[in-house]
């Protein structure tokens, strides 16, 4: 059976949540799990999230790299497949810790938000964690504050491949946090 995702508010005591008047654009996927038997920590979260991409996504993700780096935006540190892997499984979500452009900003038991500001513009993804009636809750929140023209027109663009991704992301997560191996 899979796992269905739907789309949700954001708790005003979330730690994303802190300046929504502020930001451009905002999401949460949640889903809620009766295959998970434990609450993962939203650490393991963050690293479920990046083991899940989905091989287009993998690809799109290489394509923007290439495009942007003119534009001044934000890109992943180049680095091999070995030591992305090692850096991912070592990851240990404290404030400052980062994986690819996510740094971690800061972090509760629940919540583990990470973002990156640019010039162009500013996102934040949070991973959410807890126990509900309905099973165990995953939840992918993101916002966006855009900066100037060149944000505005690169949202635009990617915009509806967020939205087409995070849910399968989400929905893969599930499976790699039910056979978590690191």
């Amino acid at each position: 059976m899979k796992t269905s995702v739907k789309n949700a508010g954001i708790d005003q005591n979330y730690l994303i949540s802190h300046n929504l008047e502020e930001v451009d654009f905002w999401d949460n996927f949640q889903l809620s799990s009766q295959q998970l038997e434990v609450v993962p920590e939203p650490k393991d979260m963050m690293i479920a999230f990046f083991l899940a991409f989905p091989s287009s996504f993998k690809a799109l993700l290489n394509l923007r790299e290439v495009l942007v780096k003119p534009f001044g935006l934000k890109t992943a540190p180049q680095t091999n497949k070995k030591s992305r892997y090692e850096n991912l499984y070592s990851f240990n979500g404290e404030v400052g810790a980062s994986v690819a452009i996510f740094e971690v900003l800061d972090k509760n038991e629940r919540e583990l938000l990470t973002g990156q500001n640019d010039s162009h513009l500013d996102f934040k993804l949070s991973f959410v964690s807890y126990q509900s009636d309905e099973g165990v809750r995953m939840e992918l929140i993101t916002t966006v504050k855009l900066n100037n023209v060149i944000g505005r027109t690169y949202f635009r663009l990617i915009k509806p491949f967020h939205r087409f991704y995070i849910r399968r992301i989400l929905q893969r997560m599930e499976q790699v946090l039910k056979n978590k191996n690191w």
